[in-house]
This record gives C-alpha cells, structure tokens and sequence, in this order.
C-alpha cells in the first residue's frame, strides 16, 4: 500500500467471490445499507470509450462552482483523480457528503463507480453517482451521502472507499481510508 496525504491506496483483491461485502469486512463487517448502484446513462461518449479514445478535439475545462456552505475536504487525491468531500450538518445532526469527482487529466474515466464503508455506529445512506463517466478536466459528477453518527460524538466519522474505473481500456480499482474529518462529524 501506499500513503498519500491522508489516504491509504491498496492494490484491490480480484473481483468474483466476496462482491460489496469484501469492503464492509474492512471495518469489521456487519451488514449496511449497499451502495446505490451508478445511473447507465449521460456524458455517453459513444464508442469512443470501448478502445479507450478520446474525442477528436477536447472539450474545455468546465469547473462547477463551489459549495455555498459547509466544509470541503480532499478524502482522496491519485493518478489524476481528486475526490473532494463536501459537507454540511442538518440541524436533526445528519451529515450530508457530497463525493466530487475531479478528472485532472485529458482522458475520460469511465464506468466510475464509488463505494463506502462505514463502522457500525454510523448509518450510511448513498443516492446514486450523477454519472459513470468523468469527463477530462471537470469535476461535474457527484455522489451524496447521508452519515447519521449514532455514537453521540463519541466517535468520528470513519471510511473505506473503493473506487474503480476504466482509463484508456485498462480497469483501475483503488482502496483509501479516510479518517481525517472535521470534529462533529
């Protein structure tokens, strides 16, 4: 494994066999809510995306613009891809984290999917992704979440992630840990 920042990337175990729990098992196992699986369709590249091409002419660098309120955080940050956290408290003491997904780089990234794992005293709720395919040089595709930390701030908020992707036809899956959240959370 290595270290980057606060995150932990480790090489994934080969797929086939353990599905979505092998990723609860990291914190102990116990069964939670899955994650939502990413909507088929939008940012269709066509069949440019089977080979791994990219669009004749790039499109510009499209930016969305910040959140109005709230925190952001870098949970994850590799090879191109930065994951940024951005959250807010509800007054009923849910945190909602919107997962955005920034492609640094001049490829697409495609079939993107973000998995979570938390501990058992957290309830996790994922709406899912706004799309399955990052874009080069935007960070538009988002993903949210609703924590509910039922240890009454006794405990922080922890997470595993896998992240997978395809880039230029090769399949990329990565594990990280994020446990550097703000205090409250």
């Amino acid at each position: 494994p290595t270290q980057t920042g606060n995150t932990v990337a480790a090489p994934m175990a080969p797929a086939g066999g353990g599905g979505h729990n092998d990723l609860l098992d990291l914190l102990g196992g116990g069964p939670t809510q899955a994650p939502a699986p990413a909507p088929t369709s939008g940012g269709d590249l066509g069949l440019l995306d089977l080979f791994g091409g990219t669009p004749a002419a790039s499109p510009p660098a499209m930016m969305a613009p910040a959140p109005a309120a709230g925190q952001t955080m870098v949970a994850y940050e590799k090879a191109g891809l930065k994951i940024d956290f951005e959250m807010r408290k509800e007054p009923d003491g849910t945190a909602i984290v919107v997962a955005r997904f920034c492609n640094s780089l001049q490829v697409p990234l495609t079939n993107f999917v973000f998995e979570a794992a938390v501990p058992k005293y957290v309830r996790l709720t994922m709406q899912p992704a706004t799309g399955q395919i990052v874009p080069p040089g935007t960070n538009l595709v988002t993903q949210t979440m609703s924590c509910v930390n039922t240890s009454g701030g006794e405990k922080g908020l922890l997470m595993k992630l896998r992240i997978g992707y395809v880039m230029n036809g090769a399949p990329v899956q990565e594990m990280a840990q994020v446990s550097n959240f703000p205090p409250g959370y």
